[in-house]
């Protein structure tokens, strides 16, 4: 067994329905901490607004991944990837309880990309626009985050607009609660998550 296999298997496991507030309870972590991150919480002597910046974006990509499984599992759709045997789409489209065991792979789950491409197949959410549009700003944010780093980033505060208004539509009509959401990122600007 080579060390991706021995790692992956360390986390092997279905996903079921009963999983969906463990996931959305995390997804609240990385969203809040995302918010409310200051520079004096980097360790670092130097680059803190840089390292700050990266940590709040890798933050609210991790979160808006574990919040979006979170309403897959809630609404009992698989978010376990599909084994090759498997005949039909191999997509975040089926119900659990119309997948066999065999089926499903336990050591790999959908990423964010498919998830939210297919969000709209599964459900019927009045904002979905909205909502996708800022799950893919979060979603490019963690992924360059996650591979690339630089001297400094061009920063649109529009994005972070985008992304809180997206999470707080999906608190809504994904969830059935009201969210105020605030990623403070320009100086004084005061962060909010609150239910």
């Amino acid at each position: 067994m080579n060390i991706v296999t021995e790692i992956k298997s360390q986390y092997a496991r279905v996903l079921q329905h009963s999983d969906w507030l463990q996931f959305k309870n995390v997804a609240e972590y990385y969203l809040e901490t995302a918010a409310r991150l200051k520079k004096k919480d980097i360790k670092s002597q130097s680059n803190k607004l840089l390292l700050r910046n990266s940590q709040k974006r890798l933050f609210i990509g991790i979160g808006s991944e574990l919040l979006l499984k979170a309403f897959y599992l809630k609404n009992g759709y698989c978010i376990n990837k599909l084994n090759s045997s498997f005949s039909g789409k191999k997509l975040p489209v089926h119900k659990l309880s119309t997948l066999k065991k065999k089926d499903i792979n336990k050591n790999n789950t959908f990423t964010l990309d498919p998830l939210v491409n297919h969000l709209k197949t599964i459900s019927t959410l009045k904002s979905h626009k909205e909502i996708r549009h800022g799950f893919q700003i979060a979603m490019t944010f963690r992924n360059k985050e996650g591979h690339v780093t630089f001297p400094s980033h061009s920063f649109d505060i529009q994005n972070y607009r985008d992304i809180e208004k997206a999470i707080m539509l999906f608190y809504q009509e994904g969830f059935g609660e009201q969210l105020s959401y605030k990623i403070s990122m320009q100086p004084h600007e005061k962060s909010r998550f609150a239910k």
